[in-house]
């Protein structure tokens, strides 16, 4: 494996993505580096870890940032070949150097949907009732149990008939449920290159662009107006202060903790696809700025 380097996606329009299809099938204007990222994701959240095809790519894709790793890496193209009766080679191998993805995470901004429900199962980032429905087997049903989905609560209308969706949350133990945060997401690596810290250097990558980029994703006041963010004085406007979240796999948060996330004990421990998850926050140091609002 060659020397890796990491390359950063910023937002971008992903508009005719099929989330059906896998990454080399997607329409020829999707960002390169978008499907690279894909390529990852899919080896071991769909391969390895079972998840749906259809349930890894989402809307928050085009609205994140996403980095990905590459390494060089030596792949035969043309096998070698031999003469069967005297092993002497007839056809040399022939091979190529790829700089192939091997690992990638996004960060999503804010706004965020409502913190997980503890114990809640989610399925395409859908909570599914604990109630379940079968189909009857036999001619016209296939006698499989599905859960039905879950009806929005009075938090979830709330927020989502926020003119932005800023409403509040319920509070956990390091957010208190108002405070606009950004969510580390869909780190992987591929089972080959696992060992080598992959991982690691992919989150440093990410945090130091968001501890030097503090303001990327607040909103623009210069856009939207006071009036559309239904802010009275800049203090009302929602800003980044720092604080980062993870919906960790159970089986990596010692990882996580590595990095400086802690466990956030009040957001519990849910289900998405059948893996169990649990919260995790970490405020990074950054210089505080305060919105500007230019006179008219």
């Amino acid at each position: 494996m060659g020397t890796p380097f990491i390359t950063l996606l910023k937002p971008c329009q992903l508009d005719g993505y099929d989330r059906t299809k896998p990454h080399d099938q997607q329409p020829p204007h999707i960002p390169k580096t978008f499907c690279d990222a894909m390529e990852v994701r899919e080896a071991v959240f769909v391969k390895e870890q079972g998840v749906p095809l259809e349930y890894e790519h989402d809307a928050d894709d085009a609205r994140s940032c996403h980095w990905v790793t590459y390494a060089s890496v030596n792949q035969t193209t043309e096998p070698e070949e031999r003469d069967p009766r005297t092993g002497e080679v007839v056809k040399p191998r022939k091979s190529e150097t790829r700089s192939m993805p091997i690992g990638t995470l996004r960060i999503v901004p804010f706004p965020h949907p409502p913190h997980p429900q503890p114990g809640g199962r989610y399925v395409d980032n859908v909570l599914q009732e604990d109630d379940q429905e079968s189909t009857p087997q036999g001619p016209g049903g296939s006698g499989i149990t599905r859960s039905r989905s879950h009806t929005l609560t009075s938090v979830d209308e709330e927020r989502q008939a926020s003119p932005l969706p800023f409403g509040m949350d319920r509070p956990t133990t390091f957010h208190d449920g108002k405070e606009p945060y950004v969510k580390l997401g869909r780190m992987a690596v591929i089972p080959m290159f696992r060992g080598h810290h992959i991982a690691g250097q992919l989150w440093r990558a990410a945090k130091k662009w968001l501890e030097d980029n503090p303001t990327f994703f607040n909103p623009s006041i210069t856009e939207l107006g006071m009036d559309q963010l239904k802010a009275g004085t800049p203090s009302d406007i929602p800003n980044w202060n720092g604080l980062v979240c993870c919906h960790a796999q159970e089986s990596v948060v010692k990882v996580y903790e590595k990095w400086g996330f802690k466990v956030d004990e009040g957001m519990g421990k849910w289900y998405e696809e059948g893996i169990p998850h649990v919260g995790m926050f970490q405020r990074l140091r950054i210089k505080p700025v305060a919105p500007r609002i230019r006179s008219t």
